[in-house]
């Protein structure tokens, strides 16, 4: 019998992914999604395999500074970052990341964590220019992502459990909300939903400003929260276009 006949049956895996019947009870998280801009691009050149996962993990290494402290070099005033609040789920998706937190307790998500982490993460996308000479140092390669996204959300997400690994997965629209938002506006690298709950006063103090994403596939007139320079900076095509004042 030759070798792929029909007296040779291939391994069929039985390892498809599975979840318990039962999902959690609903759950209050905060969601950040981030995409790399220009990653293709990147990917794409030759033999640049060995370089990809020497530029992934140095951004990682950004992020992890930016929840879990560390020392930040990108920004004009470079400095010690406190840690934050720690995610409860991290997940690589190919060219970003996925981390949800979930409410520690019933009065939900202190201020001070929602402001830090939205400016370290606006600090990041602004100075990215600066993260990218750093990996030139060791990803000797022309064409390097040119910047990264980030989008935030906060509602009710459901944990599922992988019925063989026991590792848990998360559902929710704040999910598809935060990736949705990371990439609304090309202009903004930086877009968080009005659910995240800032007052207006601490909006008011780091600059930022609430208007409405008029076209986001999903959620009709959704609220958000951007920097209010770079929302003036339009053109007034793109902002007739996908927003309107509150």
């Amino acid at each position: 019998m030759k070798e792929g006949g029909a007296g040779i049956m291939p391994r069929i895996l039985n390892e498809t992914i599975q979840f318990d019947t039962r999902t959690s009870r609903a759950k209050h998280a905060l969601v950040m999604i981030y995409d790399i801009k220009g990653f293709s691009a990147f990917f794409n050149q030759p033999d640049v395999h060995e370089y990809v996962p020497r530029f992934l993990n140095h951004i990682s290494k950004v992020i992890s500074a930016i929840i879990y402290g560390g020392e930040d070099y990108w920004t004009s005033r470079p400095k010690t970052f406190s840690p934050l609040q720690s995610p409860v789920h991290e997940k690589f998706l190919g060219d970003g990341g996925l981390y949800i937190w979930l409410s520690p307790d019933a009065k939900g998500f202190s201020t001070t964590f929602i402001t830090d982490l939205c400016n370290r993460l606006w600090d990041a996308q602004n100075s990215f220019n600066n993260i990218r000479k750093k990996c030139m140092e060791f990803v000797p390669v022309y064409e390097l992502p040119r910047g990264i996204r980030f989008g935030l959300a906060r509602g009710t997400v459901y944990e599922l459990t992988n019925r063989k690994t026991r590792q848990r997965e998360y559902i929710g629209f704040c999910i598809n909300l935060a990736s949705r938002l990371q990439k609304y506006c090309s202009e903004f690298a930086f877009i968080a939903s009005a659910r995240m709950g800032i007052s207006e006063s601490l909006l008011e103090q780091h600059d930022y400003i609430k208007v409405v994403a008029t076209k986001l596939k999903g959620f009709p007139k959704e609220i958000v929260i951007v920097d209010r320079n770079e929302y003036n900076n339009l053109s007034p095509e793109i902002r007739d276009e996908l927003f309107e004042s509150i």
